[in-house]
């Protein structure tokens, strides 16, 4: 089983707050999650209706599931997108592309955007490797 923590930013409630649209529960506005086990964090912020998620950590086959799953419900509760922030992580295997790949995949389907806005050199070279880069500009 996997654990996590969740821990608001200081000059956020508490509580989650759900984007604008659509209305879902979730982490949003002002979260970091963090895998208890591995140390991968996720800090989760929105400006408008776009959404950002900063990755600290190392990305592999431990903590693909738990990432993919805050991701993916992140994505669901934007309108205009998610920006990825990976210039903290200092590692990424396949299992981490593979959930890059399936969460483009998700937004394609519902017409909305997943950019990278900023690599690690570990990321960029998974990218550059599978020639997959272009995907997320």
């Amino acid at each position: 089983m996997t654990g996590f923590e969740l821990a608001p930013s200081t000059s956020i409630p508490a509580q989650f707050t759900a984007l604008p649209c659509p209305p879902q529960s979730g982490p949003s506005r002002g979260s970091m999650i963090r895998d208890a086990r591995t140390g991968l964090e996720m800090r989760l912020t929105e400006t408008a209706a776009r959404a950002r998620a900063t990755v600290l950590g190392e990305i592999d086959l431990g903590c693909a599931p738990l990432l993919e799953q805050v991701l993916a419900q992140t994505l669901h509760e934007t309108c205009d997108g998610l920006e990825l922030d990976l210039q903290g992580v200092g590692f990424m295997d396949c299992s981490g592309l593979n959930v890059l790949l399936r969460l483009r995949k998700q937004a394609a389907r519902s017409g909305i955007s997943v950019r990278v806005t900023w690599m690690s050199h570990a990321v960029r070279r998974m990218l550059e490797l599978t020639d997959s880069e272009a995907l997320f500009a």
